[in-house]
């Protein structure tokens, strides 16, 4: 839920999601995915579902443009909003119990919908 430092030399790939009924292409990093994952544990639970609500907004906005009309960093906003909301999705209300046990967070990591075509 919030911007990562990227190393530009990291191997990245994008994947495909359906969300809210549209295919949307989402650029990862395993750094960015391990972040995100941490970011959104750490957060309260009030606070987190502000986010998130806020999240979806913009997400729902982007989708009502149209993500191909988008201009490059609408874009990018766009493909992160997407990203915040997968990794809620991979995360399923669990966030709780990943505070406290890192092989939930490791599992995480190892959702399909996460892994690096190189793994």
């Amino acid at each position: 839920m919030s911007d990562v430092v990227e190393n530009e030399d990291e191997f990245s790939w994008e994947v495909t999601v359906t969300l809210q009924g549209a295919e949307v292409a989402v650029p990862l990093k395993k750094s960015v995915i391990k972040q995100e994952i941490e970011d959104q544990i750490s957060i309260k639970g009030a606070h987190r579902k502000a986010i998130l609500r806020s999240t979806i907004k913009k997400f729902t906005s982007g989708l009502k443009k149209g993500p191909e009309n988008l201009k490059a960093d609408a874009l990018k906003e766009f493909q992160w909003n997407a990203f915040i909301l997968l990794v809620d999705d991979v995360i399923a209300n669990r966030h709780l119990a990943m505070r406290s046990d890192a092989v939930l967070i490791e599992e995480a990591l190892k959702d399909p919908r996460l892994v690096s075509p190189q793994d």
